[in-house]
């Protein structure tokens, strides 16, 4: 599957936060383990352990996306 900017997608790497969530392609570099960037509209847990911030954004193998 070839994805692109702007397309949406749900993530398959079952040790991922975001596992079987849906967001939104960021960006897509040329080469790497994990090219694809991937948005969230939900941060993840470290909000919820006390820590300032969190993160929206993960790095992704294409294998790991399904269109959505």
């Amino acid at each position: 599957m070839a994805v692109s900017k702007g397309q949406q997608v749900r993530i398959k790497r079952p040790e991922s936060y975001w596992f079987n969530e849906v967001g939104k392609v960021a960006s897509v570099a040329d080469g790497g383990k994990y090219p694809v960037t991937v948005r969230f509209d939900k941060v993840d847990y470290k909000v919820y352990s006390g820590v300032e911030g969190g993160m929206n954004t993960a790095n992704y193998a294409e294998s790991e996306l399904e269109s959505a």
